[in-house]
């Protein structure tokens, strides 16, 4: 079954970034005060809410009012209802993680490589196994490996990169207000997902198909967001034991 394997491997790996990015927001509010975290953070947050607009666009949701960034971290689109409305629900709710990966990359294509992530292949990974999350993690382990191996420690433009990241980063993730707005969307295309699979696998004996191939290349390329995060924790782990003396001083 590799069609409805990889569906359920491609949901289990933004389910995994998800969480991830909701705990490493925890953990940086630990390491600064959040007053100060939120402004770092404005960058992020504003890309947030233009994937949001973009997804707007996309689906045909009339925007009413944009809110890129308040004083609190946060920030808001209001819009009417797609004209494609499950579908669009969920476009428009998880459209930061798309947007913030192409951040990502036009991020570190920008700034010429100073941190290198690009090198890493997903030659030999099998996404229509259910084995494939230990694969994921081997990829994540080999691109932070090699980002900090050959960083260009004296070069600027790498401590742009892991600032970008940080605040990039934390705003991937979909609000919980984001979550509730598409749960529904999410149970009818995970609905259609096992027709497709019944349909293509079962009777037709297909094995896959072109749709799901596009969703297999697509979950190779978790990797890479899922990289960024875990340079984010790295960052977040050495600014909080940098600042363990003065929090001992309050």
């Amino acid at each position: 079954m590799p069609t409805l394997t990889a569906f359920l491997n491609f949901s289990l790996g933004v389910t995994l970034l998800i969480a991830l990015c909701y705990l490493l927001r925890e953990c940086w509010l630990r390491a600064l005060p959040p007053r100060l975290l939120a402004y770092l953070i404005a960058p992020g947050v504003a890309l947030h809410e233009l994937s949001h607009a973009a997804g707007c666009l996309l689906t045909g949701a009339k925007i009413h009012k944009i809110t890129l960034f308040r004083e609190d971290g946060s920030g808001e689109v209001k819009h009417s209802p797609p004209k494609l409305r499950y579908p669009g629900d969920v476009i428009i709710s998880l459209a930061p993680l798309a947007g913030c990966t192409v951040a990502f990359w036009l991020l570190g294509w920008t700034l010429g490589g100073a941190m290198n992530f690009y090198r890493v292949t997903a030659s030999g990974t099998t996404p229509q196994t259910f084995d494939f999350v230990l694969q994921l993690f081997s990829l994540v382990y080999h691109d932070l490996e090699l980002a900090l191996t050959t960083a260009a420690w004296t070069d600027v433009r790498t401590y742009l990169f892991l600032y970008f990241a940080m605040c990039i980063s934390m705003a991937m993730a979909p609000s919980r207000q984001d979550l509730k707005n598409c749960a529904v969307g999410l149970l009818v295309l995970c609905g259609l997902a096992l027709i497709t699979h019944l349909i293509v696998d079962r009777l037709l004996g297909a094995r896959g198909g072109p749709v799901f191939e596009v969703i297999a290349n697509l979950l190779v390329k978790l990797h890479y967001p899922l990289a960024i995060v875990a340079l984010s924790f790295l960052l977040c782990a050495v600014v909080y034991v940098a600042g363990l003396p003065f929090r001992g001083r309050r």
